[in-house]
C-alpha cells in the first residue's frame, strides 16, 4: 500500500490558512543540504582521517564533551574547531556531520508529528487542535538558521519562532532574530493550533500565532504528515502539547530524536491501558510511525489487533502487516495497546506512543489524579541498554517523604535475567522474555541490569496523579476557590540507560510552569564521582546513593518553585549542565494538576546488535 497520496491531506486545510502559514520559501542557502535529506554522514560523506583540509590546526584522538575541541590522549586541547565545524573522533568536520556521526540527541534534522490529544478518537471536539510547540536549544557557538516544512510546504520561522525569557507571568517572547537562534539560547516554535480550541478551564491556543491555524493531528487510526524542523547547526529538540502551563490542560512532552538516530528495528512500548478500556471518557492508547525517506516499507506484527483507518490498514494480532510510507508521512494506529509489537522497516523510522488520558494511582497517590495525556518518542532496539537506574521524582508530599513511583519494563530478548541493587522491589520481575511488559512500584532508588548487551530492555517511569494536598509550588491563580495546591499529575517518561549518558546538556524548561525540577543520575568513574555543575546553581549537592554497589548516585534539584528560582539565574528557560563524568538528567515541570517530563538528552548510539524480526506468531 502506498502513502504517496498523503500530501493531499495538506491541501484539505483551508486555502486561506495555508496562504498565511506557507509564505515564500526561505533562502535555500540558510540550511545546507547536509542538514536535510539523507543527512551528513550518508552517501558521499568523508570519514575522519580521509585527509579533509578543515583548517582545524591538527588532529587528536578524542573530543571535548561539547564537540567543540580536539583533545589528545591526555585530555589536553590540541585544537578548537571553528564555529561551522565540530569534533568527531579527534578531527574537526562539518558541525551537522559531527553531531550525526556522534549518534546523540543533538542533531540538525527533526520530524515532529502532532501527538494525539484527549478526544482524538473523535472526528473533532473542543479539545481538538491544542497548541503544539517545539523547543530548540542551540548547543553550538554560532547562530542556528532554521527551515520548517509541513507536507513539503515551506513555513517561515520568522512568523512563529520566539526566544522566551523569564518565567511565569513575566515570560516574554522575542521574535527570532534574522540570523537564527543565538548560541546558547532556546527558541520555541509554535507549530499549530485550532482557533477556538479550549475547555471550561481556559484556552488551548498558543500564546502567539502558530505556523498553521488548524488541527493537523491525525484523528483515530489514519494517515497524516509531520512537521520537519531542520537547522544548519546542531540543536537539541523537545516538543510539548499543549503549551502553556497548568492552564493548558492535560500537557505532555517528549525528547525528540534527530532522524539521523532513527532505526529500522523496534519493539514497541506504550503506557498502560486505562482501568476501563473503551469506557466513555477513558484514555485511548496509540502508536505513530513516521518515515524519514521515500519508499520506506514497514512490517508490523502487533500482539493485539490494531484497528485501521483512513489510509492505514488494520494490523491483526500475530500477523505481519505491510505498508509503504514517503518521507515525513505518518501512519497512526489507535484503540488497542501496541506494547510488545515488533516493527521492522526498510529505511529508518521514528516511533511515538502514548495515551490520550493516562491514569496512575500509587500507594502515595491512592486516588490517582486529574489524569493527563502522555506521549514519548521511543528509541530503536539498537539504542536500548542492559542497565538502568530508577531515580524517582522530586517529592510533592507535604512531609517531603519519597513518593511511590510506578515503573514499566519491556523485554526484547527471551531469557533476560534481571539483577537488582538493592534487592528487587516488591512485584519487580526476576526475568523478562521478548515483548513481555511488567510494572511495579517502589519508593526506593534502584539499579537493574541484565546478563549482557545481547539482552537489552527498556525502563520507563510514571509520575503518579497529584497526591492530595501537596507542597507549595502551584501558580497562585490556578487553584479553584477553597482548594490548595495539587502539584503535578500523570505523566509517562522514557528512561535512558547510563551507557547513553553524556557529560554536557543544554536544555529547555517550560517557563509557564510554577515549579521546575531536575532528577540527575551520575555514574562512578575511575576516580569516583565527578561534580555536576548547573549553570544557574553551581555544583549540585544532596546526592543519594543507589543501592549498595556504589555505582550510581541521584540528586533531586529544584530550579524554581512557585515561579521563584533557586537563584535569580535559574529564573529562565535555558539551562546547561556539565561534568567531567557521565550523568543523566530528567526535566520535570509541575503545576496545579499538570505536569510534563522528558530526558534532557543523551546518546542514541548503537550499543547492541539485537534485531527482532517481525515473524508472525
Amino acid at each position: 500500500m502506498s502513502f504517496s497520496h498523503i500530501h493531499l491531506l495538506v491541501a484539505l486545510l483551508p486555502a486561506a490558512l495555508l496562504a498565511a502559514a506557507c509564505p515564500a520559501a526561505p533562502d535555500p542557502h540558510e540550511v545546507p543540504p547536509a542538514a536535510s535529506g539523507a543527512g551528513a554522514g550518508g552517501a558521499g560523506a568523508s570519514e575522519p582521517g580521509e585527509g579533509m583540509d578543515l583548517g582545524s590546526g591538527g588532529t587528536g584522538s578524542a573530543c571535548s564533551a561539547d564537540m567543540r575541541e580536539v583533545l589528545d590522549d591526555e585530555g589536553n586541547v590540541v585544537a578548537e574547531c571553528p564555529a561551522e565545524l565540530g569534533c568527531y573522533k579527534g578531527q574537526c568536520i562539518p558541525a551537522c556531520e559531527a553531531a550525526e556521526k556522534a549518534g546523540g540527541s543533538i542533531g540538525c534534522d527533526y520530524l515532529a508529528p502532532s501527538p494525539p490529544f484527549f478526544g482524538n478518537e473523535l472526528d473533532s471536539s473542543s479539545y481538538s487542535g491544542a497548541c503544539h510547540a517545539v523547543f530548540l536549544a542551540n548547543t553550538w557557538a554560532r547562530h542556528a538558521r532554521l527551515r520548517v516544512e509541513l507536507g513539503g510546504e515551506a513555513l517561515d520561522p520568522a512568523e512563529f519562532a520566539y526566544l522566551p525569557s523569564g518565567i511565569g507571568p513575566s515570560t516574554t517572547y522575542t521574535p527570532l532574530p534574522e540570523e537564527g537562534i543565538p548560541p546558547g539560547k532556546v527558541a520555541v516554535l509554535f507549530l499549530s493550533h485550532q482557533p477556538g480550541a479550549g475547555t471550561r478551564y481556559g484556552t488551548l491556543e498558543c500564546p502567539r500565532p502558530p505556523a498553521v491555524l488548524a488541527d493537523v493531528a491525525v484523528h483515530d487510526s489514519g494517515a497524516g504528515v509531520a512537521f520537519e524542523v531542520a537547522s544548519d547547526t546542531p540543536l537539541s529538540a523537545y516538543d510539548i502539547l499543549p503549551y502553556g502551563g497548568a492552564a493548558s490542560f492535560l500537557p505532555s512532552a517528549s525528547l525528540l530524536l534527530p532522524r539521523s538516530t532513527w532505526g529500522t528495528s523496534y519493539q514497541v512500548l506504550a503506557p498502560h491501558a486505562p482501568h476501563a478500556p473503551h469506557a466513555q471518557g477513558a484514555g485511548v492508547l496509540w502508536m505513530t510511525v513516521v518515515a524519514a525517506e521515500e519508499g520506506t516499507t514497514l512490517d508490523l506484527v502487533p500482539r493485539a489487533s490494531m484497528p485501521g483507518g483512513a489510509g492505514v490498514p488494520p494490523a491483526p494480532a500475530g500477523v505481519a502487516t505491510q505498508l509503504t510510507l514517503g518521507a515525513g508521512e505518518v501512519a497512526q494506529w489507535m484503540g488497542e495497546d501496541p506494547s510488545g509489537a515488533v516493527l521492522r522497516s526498510s529505511k529508518p523510522v521514528g516511533v511515538w506512543t502514548g495515551s490520550t488520558y493516562l491514569e496512575v494511582a500509587t500507594a502515595t497517590s491512592p486516588g490517582a489524579g486529574g489524569q493527563d495525556a502522555a506521549h514519548q518518542q521511543i528509541a530503536p532496539i539498537s539504542a536500548l541498554g542492559s542497565e538502568y537506574v530508577g531515580a524517582g521524582i522530586v517529592s510533592r508530599l507535604l512531609d517531603e517523604a519519597p513518593e511511590s513511583v510506578v515503573y514499566r519494563l519491556l523485554g526484547v530478548a527471551n531469557g533476560t535475567a534481571l539483577a537488582w541493587d538493592p534487592a528487587p522491589p516488591e512485584g519487580a520481575p526476576a526475568a523478562l522474555d521478548a515483548g513481555e511488559v511488567r510494572e511495579f512500584e517502589t519508593t526506593s532508588l534502584f539499579s537493574v541490569r541484565s546478563q549482557d548487551d545481547e539482552h537489552p530492555f527498556l525502563l520507563t517511569q510514571y509520575m503518579p496523579g497529584a497526591p492530595g494536598v501537596t507542597r507549595p509550588g502551584c501558580v497562585e491563580e490556578i487553584p479553584l476557590p477553597g482548594q490548595q495546591c495539587r502539584l503535578g499529575d500523570e505523566e509517562w517518561v522514557i528512561q535512558l540507560p547510563p551507557a547513553q549518558f553524556l557529560e554536557r546538556y543544554v536544555f529547555f524548561t517550560d517557563p509557564t510552569y510554577g515549579t521546575t525540577n531536575l532528577v540527575i543520575t551520575r555514574v562512578r568513574g575511575p576516580d569516583g564521582f565527578a561534580e555536576v555543575h548547573l549553570s544557574c546553581l553551581g555544583p549540585v549537592t544532596g546526592w543519594q546513593p543507589v543501592g549498595t554497589a556504589g555505582d550510581f548516585e541521584v540528586a533531586h534539584v529544584d530550579l524554581s518553585r512557585g515561579f521563584v528560582g533557586a537563584t535569580p539565574a535559574c529564573e529562565t528557560s535555558q539551562h546547561e549542565a556539565s561534568s567531567a563524568g557521565a550523568f543523566g538528567v530528567t526535566v520535570w515541570g509541575t503545576d496545579f494538576y499538570a505536569s510534563y517530563g522528558y530526558p534532557a538528552g543523551g546518546n542514541v548510539a548503537s550499543i547492541n546488535d539485537v534485531v527482532v524480526p517481525p515473524v508472525p506468531q
